[in-house]
């Protein structure tokens, strides 16, 4: 059973799945899709081709597939995803993808984008990412899995953050911030091993001393990236948690924050 405030208003063709529950004066535009058991806050709206999971919690005044602030947009049917389980906290807005981009811009499951976040058009982000307050993500920011940004943090567009990283608040992100580091700043730098969260997601003690050697070959060695990348490379290839941070900067197009 869907449960409707009588203020709320819900556009012919928009699909409410059973248990979702629609707090008052929030608007749902005709091509919403909310999956079951999702509850939305008061005042929020959910425009656009948007597609909501199951077991989300949207607050109030949260806007959601908003058109994407970009001059070029012209009304296309791009797309908002939003997985399981999402967290959205009041006044946090979401935007749509522009046409430059996937189509889509994409929120993982069991994220949680806390009061006044932003993310914008085309952005990509992976289950249990953490966005704090006040954060922002400017156009094709790419985040890897359980991430967390610091709240009034700012990242460059096109930016991409790895897996397990930590960004300090307040920071301003302007190149690649690598998987399972802790970064921040102005601009942000690296500057130690984002231990707390491994540890927490269970990685063993030895892929953790894995990990400590790269980021001593990478950050505080003294050798260029390029010199940094060679030396790991020639190193053994046991830790899948190394070879994902060799890989990681292989395909960075800003390159990597040092």
């Amino acid at each position: 059973m869907v449960t409707l405030h009588p203020t709320a208003v819900v556009e012919p063709g928009a699909e409410l799945a059973d248990g979702v529950h629609v707090g008052p004066y929030t608007i749902i535009g005709p091509h919403v899709r909310v999956g079951p058991g999702t509850s939305i806050g008061s005042h929020t709206v959910l425009e656009g081709r948007t597609e909501i999971g199951a077991d989300c919690r949207i607050g109030p005044q949260v806007v959601i597939g908003a058109p994407p602030q970009d001059v070029k947009y012209r009304g296309e049917p791009t797309r908002v995803v939003i997985g399981d389980r999402t967290l959205v906290r009041e006044f946090a807005s979401i935007h749509r993808a522009s046409t430059g981009g996937s189509g889509v811009t994409t929120v993982g499951s069991d994220c949680f984008i806390m009061a006044y976040a932003h993310v914008a058009h085309d952005c990509q982000l992976g289950d249990g990412v953490i966005m704090a307050n006040q954060s922002a993500l400017a156009g094709h920011v790419e985040i890897g899995g359980h991430a967390v940004i610091g709240g009034m943090t700012g990242v460059h567009q096109f930016v991409r953050i790895g897996s397990h990283a930590f960004l300090g608040a307040c920071s301003a992100v302007l190149q690649d911030i690598p998987p399972y580091v802790k970064a921040e700043g102005r601009p942000a730098a690296p500057f130690g091993l984002n231990v707390v969260g491994l540890r927490r997601h269970g990685f063993p003690n030895e892929e953790i001393h894995a990990l400590r050697k790269a980021f001593r070959i990478l950050f505080t060695s003294g050798l260029n990236t390029s010199q940094a990348m060679a030396t790991l490379e020639q190193g053994p290839r046991s830790s899948p948690a190394v070879q994902e941070l060799i890989d990681f900067i292989k395909r960075s197009r800003r390159g990597i924050s040092k």
